[in-house]
């Protein structure tokens, strides 16, 4: 079995998306491994405003400056938490397609990720990233449960 040095974790920057770090910290712990955090800012509308003070280039500037504050926030409160050192990358585009390029460039041995548990229509519509990168992704890819997902229809609790 190859040994895992690189681990790469992906975040919404949502509570639920620390699960995915809480496993990847355990990991990283036990192999020795470093982590990195990548945060995608979905495709940004490629229409420009038409105001006087408002160009699409500045509009996209000041969206991606408040992403990279809340990316140094959500870094910090992990660090704090999981007394581990976190490297944290920013990117925009595709998510799915952004975490792959990622790990092939960077050469990850894992990705862990957390899944939101869409169903139905949203799953239909939206798709999951998780799936696209389970398909692609050059490496293995542990994904975890969102804590917010509801219970699949299908199980119920059993009667005592």
């Amino acid at each position: 079995m190859k040994k895992i040095s690189t681990i790469l974790v992906t975040t919404d920057l949502s509570e639920e998306s620390r699960s995915a770090m809480e496993y990847a910290v355990w990991l990283a712990h036990k192999e020795h491994a470093a982590i990195t955090l990548l945060y995608c800012v979905d495709n940004l509308p490629t229409v420009a405003y038409h105001t006087v003070d408002l160009t699409f280039d500045k509009f996209r500037e000041e969206i991606m400056k408040r992403e990279e504050q809340a990316l140094a926030k959500f870094v910090e409160v992990s660090e704090k938490k999981f007394a581990m050192k976190v490297n944290a990358e920013l990117t925009e585009g595709n998510p799915s397609q952004e975490i792959i390029a990622f790990a092939e460039k960077q050469s990850v041995d894992m990705i862990v990720m957390n899944t939101h548990g869409r169903t139905g229509i949203h799953h239909a519509v939206l798709g999951s990233v998780a799936e696209k990168v389970i398909r692609k992704a050059p490496c293995p890819v542990l994904t975890i449960r969102s804590a917010a997902a509801k219970p699949h229809r299908g199980r119920s609790k059993q009667k005592k």
